[in-house]
C-alpha cells in the first residue's frame, strides 16, 4: 500500500539532507562508486535505506492534467515526480517522468510509475501509454525500454519521434 501524503514543493539542497562525503580527508568517502560512476549495488542498498521516499497523491498542473510527485520522508523534498493526462479511448497518458540524479536506482521511479497505474486504475482508465524516451544521457533508451517492460508495459509501436510507444492494460 502506497503512503499518500501532502507536502510542499519547496525544493532544498542535497546538502540539507545529512552530513557530506568525505567530510574527513584521510577517509574514504561512505559510497563507493564504479569507474562509471554509478554506485556499487552494496553502496547502493546502502544509500537507499538512508531514504525513505513517500509517493503523494495526485495534485492537478494547469493544462496538464495531474502531477505525482515522491518525496523524501520527512521533508518536502522533491527526489522525482510523473504527470498523468488523459489520452483518450480509456487511456492515461504518462510523460516527464523525472528522478534527480543522486536518487536514481534506488527504486523512485518504479514508485512513480505505480502510482500512476493506480491512479489510472482508480480514476476508471482502461489502459496506460507512454513513449520510452530519454531526456538526458544519464539513462539509455534501452535501460528505459527494460524499466518500463519490468513495469508491464509492452511494446506497442513507434512515435512520430521514432521512439518506442509502450502501453500497460489495467
Amino acid at each position: 500500500m502506497k503512503n499518500f501524503r501532502n507536502a510542499g514543493s519547496t525544493l532544498r539542497s542535497p546538502s540539507a539532507i545529512g552530513p557530506k562525503l568525505n567530510a574527513q580527508p584521510n577517509k574514504p568517502p561512505a559510497i563507493q562508486t564504479r569507474a562509471a560512476g554509478r554506485p556499487t549495488p552494496s553502496a547502493a542498498n546502502a544509500h537507499s535505506k538512508a531514504h525513505n521516499y513517500m509517493v503523494q497523491a495526485p495534485v492537478p498542473v494547469a493544462g496538464r492534467g495531474q502531477q505525482i510527485r515522491a518525496t523524501i520522508g520527512g521533508t518536502p523534498q522533491v527526489a522525482g515526480s510523473v504527470e498523468i493526462s488523459p489520452a483518450g479511448a480509456g487511456k492515461i497518458y504518462i510523460s516527464n517522468l523525472r528522478v534527480d540524479q543522486q536518487h536514481r536506482r534506488q527504486g523512485v521511479a518504479s514508485k512513480l510509475i505505480d502510482a500512476a497505474v493506480s491512479t489510472a486504475r482508480r480514476q476508471g482508465f482502461r489502459a496506460v501509454t507512454l513513449e520510452a524516451r530519454p531526456s538526458d544521457n544519464g539513462i539509455s533508451s534501452q535501460a528505459l525500454v527494460a524499466m518500463y517492460r519490468r513495469q508491464g508495459f509492452r511494446s506497442v509501436g513507434k512515435t512520430g519521434r521514432g521512439s518506442p510507444l509502450m502501453e500497460r492494460k489495467l
